[in-house]
């Protein structure tokens, strides 16, 4: 026993520098991230309701996989969505997060959604959603030749449900100036769709 002790004093400092190190490792291996963790898209900083996120606004980070939100987004689908509500810094971007697509979407800053209504009997047959069509005012009375209001504007919208009215409510996206004529022309004369 003798021995043993003499040993251990005569090497006390290599001793303490071993037992420190191993210390040192053990508490690195406590911090080190875990290897099952799961990469998850988040805000860098504060961001308001209504903000357009762009890359810039955007980090990924790793979590635990319990953490892992449901539906989170990646980057692609991110980036030129409208955050839904505030946001805080670090915040995980899921699908709630942000405003789904709307008519409008990918169409300019300037773009606007008018709502027309189309002779049943007046317009094309068959129209579908991404349609480009020609706008043309016609007087009841006949009095007044037909006029083109708006040419090669987007079909965005179709009703869902068939019916049988005579009129068809169509949204298409123009511009404010175009749809500010549409709804002056539409005080006297009704709508049909010219397509090409």
């Amino acid at each position: 026993m003798d021995r043993i002790n003499r040993l251990v004093f005569e090497h006390r400092r290599s001793l303490a520098a071993i037992f420190t190190g191993l210390a040192v490792l053990a508490a690195l291996a406590a911090v080190r991230p875990s290897t099952d963790g799961a990469a998850v898209l988040v805000v860098r900083h504060d961001l308001r309701s209504g903000h357009i996120l762009a890359a810039s606004d955007l980090r990924s980070t790793t979590v635990p996989r319990a953490a892992l939100p449901s539906h989170p987004l990646g980057r692609g689908a991110a980036v030129g969505r409208r955050v839904a509500g505030p946001m805080r810094a670090g915040e995980a971007l899921t699908d709630y997060r942000v405003l789904q697509d709307d008519a409008l979407s990918g169409h300019g800053p300037g773009a606007v959604l008018t709502t027309i209504r189309v002779d049943r009997a007046a317009g094309p047959t068959g129209l579908h959603v991404g349609d480009r069509v020609d706008v043309v005012a016609v007087d009841p009375s006949g009095e007044s030749k037909a006029t083109v209001v708006a040419r090669d504007v987007e079909i965005v919208t179709l009703p869902t449900t068939a019916n049988e009215r005579d009129v068809l409510p169509i949204g298409v996206v123009t511009t404010e100036s175009i749809a500010l004529a549409l709804a002056t022309a539409a005080i006297d004369a009704r709508f049909s769709l010219l397509t090409s």
